[in-house]
């Protein structure tokens, strides 16, 4: 009897230790991703913003917290951030950990790549923009293991050879598809027949955007005059408030900027002037933005640098990263034209020709120019 209640409390105290011993779930470690910003840094609205909102906000689901630091954000805040042409996307939250370091001049990209990938050991680094091109091309050679992802060049070594390593992937756009859009709307718009543009530097992001939108106001307006001024800067408003004042004064009436920061000081000369001008926007939908000039931004130039971001992130998250150079364009979506106020000005016959054109350029009936030198030669479509 005495063995038996030995050999039950023995039992017992056996089923209780390993009732206690549950597995514990497995520690899942996020993937660090870091990014390096351009000279336009956090804020500029348009670029950098973009590129930031693909890592923070839809890949990592986070805030940035002025001074530094993220916070959650909401499922509701989640699902409104992502555009209404984005929805069918499949942009869902992913395990990463975003480290972004702004650069203020360009002696700051190859130390801030070196911090991202010795220092916080991430495992994909991010570099916003053409200027970006040879800090990524040397960083992807002297760190083999590491995976980089460039927005709007190709990698270079340090003699400017174009470069292909293993490790590095590249996102380019047809700027001069949604600038010629843009262009054809504000040929439409314009009362006094004058348009501007405002570009940041003369680099060939900017120069598609502003062949695409000569194109364009050649294509519905082609008696209209165009004037054009590069502020070789994307980080001033106040230059391009000037340049827009300048434009303004000429007699322009629509005006659209590729400039970075720099640019929404043509939204403040715009907002100062009101009706009848025009501002058209340039990266994202800046006709949602509530710090610029909603009310008079007839349209703006959409290039989806967030989607690139977040597609490059979930490749090395998945497992499946490639490299090589992806040109994202208006078939797949990747660049467009946003609603803003286009149907409170134009004619439902003029919406419908922007679309035919949209059409034309997808199936390839029309190709657009890529340097604004070689517009005055291009002859545009007779009918549309």
């Amino acid at each position: 009897m005495k063995k038996l209640l030995v050999l039950l409390l023995v039992v017992g105290l056996a089923v209780t230790v390993f009732a206690g011993c549950k597995t514990a779930p497995p520690v899942v470690t996020k993937i660090k991703v870091g990014l390096v910003t351009d000279v336009g840094g956090r804020g500029d609205r348009s670029f950098n913003d973009s590129a930031l909102r693909g890592l923070e906000t839809w890949a990592a689901k986070v805030e940035y917290v002025q001074g530094g630091g993220y916070s959650a954000i909401t499922d509701a805040q989640y699902t409104a951030s992502i555009p209404d042409d984005l929805k069918n996307m499949n942009i869902t939250a992913l395990n990463v950990e975003p480290i972004v370091l702004e650069s203020k001049a360009k002696e700051d990209y190859i130390p801030n790549i070196q911090n991202l990938v010795e220092q916080q050991n991430c495992q994909l680094v991010i570099g916003v923009g053409f200027m970006l091109a040879g800090a990524i091309g040397e960083s992807a050679l002297k760190y083999p293991d590491t995976k980089f992802m460039l927005i709007d060049a190709t990698p270079v070594d340090a003699d400017g050879n174009t470069i292909d390593p293993a490790n590095v992937v590249s996102y380019l756009f047809k700027e001069n598809e949604c600038g010629y859009l843009v262009g054809a709307i504000a040929g439409y718009v314009t009362n006094t027949n004058k348009v501007g543009y405002v570009g940041g530097m003369a680099i060939p992001p900017v120069l598609r955007y502003e062949a695409g939108y000569r194109a364009g106001v050649k294509t519905t307006n082609p008696t209209a005059t165009i004037y054009g001024q590069y502020t070789n800067s994307f980080t001033d408003p106040s230059l391009g408030k000037t340049a827009t004042d300048a434009q303004i004064g000429l007699g322009a009436d629509v005006i659209f900027h590729a400039a970075g920061a720099t640019g929404n000081g043509m939204f403040q000369a715009i907002c100062e002037k009101g009706a009848p001008y025009w501002g058209i926007g340039v990266d994202v939908d800046m006709g949602l933005d509530p710090n610029l000039c909603p009310d008079r931004t007839l349209t703006s130039s959409i290039k989806h640098v967030d989607l690139a971001t977040y597609d490059a992130i979930k490749s090395v998250v998945n497992n499946a990263f490639q490299s090589g150079a992806i040109t994202l364009s208006l078939k797949d979506g990747g660049v467009g034209y946003a609603p803003d106020h286009v149907a409170d000005v134009l004619t439902q016959d003029q919406i419908t020709k922007i679309e035919n054109l949209r059409t034309m350029i997808i199936n390839g009936t029309i190709t657009v120019p890529e340097d604004p030198k070689n517009v005055d030669s291009w002859t545009p479509p007779a009918s549309f």
